[in-house]
């Protein structure tokens, strides 16, 4: 069954990475030679180095069968206060550090708060974070009086957002840590094999003797975490903070997560495959400005293969689990067998 299992989440990445595969070829032949360069490249990595960061932390709750809508707001009260704090401490390096902790402990909080609400209360995880993202709103509305606040010479920031090392953005190195770390934690403990059982099913895991509660908690702090961890990179990109910061990145990570295979059910999908999700939105933004497309049509293209990857999601769920409770699904069943007869 473990074989099996394995074997699903190998072909399913592969498809995505034939796709991928197929979508660079494209690129290359339709730019003329725009596309495949080196420095191209490591632009597409440093676009998706924010919301990677963040997906390596949301795809944890949607395994569970969850959802995580606060990236975007732990990201912007993180970036606030990261700037806030810097400011107060003379744009010094401690200063920078200390707006790092208090900023990333604001996240964990906020994904503290989620985990327990949700697991002892029948509260779908999508109101609750939409409600909660709100709030966080509403707290950098707070802490930066609706204006811009520019960390301009803050040493320690600068070198997280604007170095390089060997010539790859330091956004890029945080994310392949960030995702090496969460991918060991999924594939190679008992926490990770834990939270899949309690995705695929809560109450077989809970008799088999797995502390769900537990599961859950902890991962929504580690999704509350990185994202905030992603507001202090953005920050530090910026080298500002404002009062609508990562607005709408939540969505860009859902997107990424949906169309990487990642199961809005639970259970299902891997880190690797949620993140061949966001390369693949990278390079399809990346070409689309690239072949001229005007940017009023890329949320539209991207809306459009959301809405696909979750189509998808539902028929393979239907195709596994044979109850045809899908009408959609059991009216084209119908009308095949109809014609082979």
């Amino acid at each position: 069954m473990k074989k099996r299992s394995k074997r699903i989440k190998n072909t399913a990445v592969n498809s995505r990475l034939l796709v991928l595969v197929i979508l660079c070829i494209f690129l290359t032949l339709t730019t003329k030679g725009k596309f495949f360069t080196y420095s191209n490249f490591v632009s597409i990595m440093y676009s998706i180095s924010l919301t990677g960061i963040m997906i390596c932390g949301a795809t944890f709750p949607v395994l569970l069968g969850g959802i995580d809508r606060t990236v975007s707001g732990n990201a912007a009260v993180c970036g606030a206060m990261a700037a806030t704090v810097a400011l107060a401490f003379g744009e010094s390096t401690t200063g920078a550090l200390l707006a790092l902790l208090s900023g990333t402990a604001c996240g964990v909080l906020s994904g503290f708060f989620h985990g327990i609400v949700l697991s002892r209360f029948e509260i779908p995880a999508f109101l609750l974070t939409l409600a909660t993202n709100e709030v966080l709103y509403g707290i950098v509305q707070f802490i930066t009086g609706n204006k811009l606040i520019n960390v301009l010479n803050c040493e320690f920031m600068n070198v997280i957002g604007q170095s390089r090392f060997l010539g790859i953005p330091i956004p890029v190195y945080i994310l392949l840590v960030c995702f090496l770390v969460c991918y060991f934690i999924l594939n190679d403990t008992v926490y990770g094999r834990q939270l899949y059982a309690v995705g695929g099913n809560r109450q077989a895991a809970e008799l088999s003797g797995i502390p769900a509660r537990k599961i859950i908690v902890i991962a929504y702090t580690i999704s509350g975490f990185l994202g905030a961890l992603s507001g202090f990179v953005l920050s530090s990109m910026n080298r500002q903070a404002s009062s609508s910061q990562a607005q709408g990145y939540e969505n860009d990570v859902l997107a990424a997560i949906v169309i990487g295979g990642v199961s809005l059910r639970g259970g299902e999908g891997t880190l690797q495959g949620a993140m061949l999700g966001a390369v693949l939105i990278g390079v399809m933004t990346n070409g689309l400005r690239l072949l001229g497309v005007d940017s009023i049509y890329h949320n539209l293209i991207k809306g459009m293969i959301i809405i696909a990857a979750i189509a998808w999601d539902m028929l393979s769920a239907e195709e596994k689990s044979g109850a045809g409770r899908n009408p959609l699904v059991n009216l084209w069943k119908n009308k095949k067998n109809h014609k082979v007869q």
